[in-house]
């Protein structure tokens, strides 16, 4: 299981190795944008799309699943709600993946499937606010939707701690690659504006 340990102050410390030599790869600027390349450039020019990054740094560390509780806005009794934040993760690599909105419970399906079979309170079900299915927390005492917005987009009980990078506390484990191989095109659809 591993467990993704930052320094104080969030800086990186995951690497996603170059696949043409001993160099890893880093984000860069060119006359066209924004672009990943190798480490060890000019020697090496090998390089890879932003949502290609992405994807080796999942095949390589996999994708942390964080808990807390939280008090359902029905029942007003505490539950355990559980997320990813696959951007979190990603700033491992660079900074700059924290201006993706937010992934997490709900937005990787595959993954989502996943997790709801060891989990019993992640399940698909239907939110009359976004007129839809989809996979969410629901409490463990009454069923009740829990809201991807106040999980994902805004969770208020860790936002302070997210924010800081301080989410070891609410790490409950690590999903390797090999156990749920996520699409290219599933991470993909993230960076469609990038």
């Amino acid at each position: 299981m591993k467990k993704i340990k930052r320094n104080k102050g969030g800086k990186n410390m995951k690497k996603v190795k170059c696949k043409q030599c001993d160099g890893y790869y880093v984000l860069k600027s060119g006359k066209f944008g924004k672009f990943v390349g190798c480490s060890n450039f000019p020697d090496c020019k090998s390089t890879l799309k932003i949502y290609e990054w992405a994807f080796e740094y999942i095949k390589e560390f996999g994708i942390n699943l964080y808990s807390w509780d939280r008090i359902c806005w029905k029942c007003g009794k505490t539950t355990k709600v559980y997320s990813y934040f696959l951007n979190y993760d990603l700033e491992e690599l660079d900074e700059y993946f924290s201006w993706l909105d937010p992934i997490g419970l709900g937005d990787i399906e595959i993954l989502d499937k996943f997790l709801s079979t060891k989990y019993r309170t992640i399940r698909k079900i239907f939110s009359k606010t976004v007129s839809m299915s989809y996979f969410a927390n629901t409490c463990e005492h009454c069923g009740a939707l829990q809201g991807r917005f106040f999980i994902v987009e805004d969770p208020h009980e860790i936002m302070s701690d997210l924010f800081n990078h301080n989410m070891d506390r609410y790490f409950i484990e690590n999903i390797p690659y090999g156990k749920v191989k996520i699409p290219l095109e599933e991470i993909k659809k993230f960076f469609t504006h990038w």
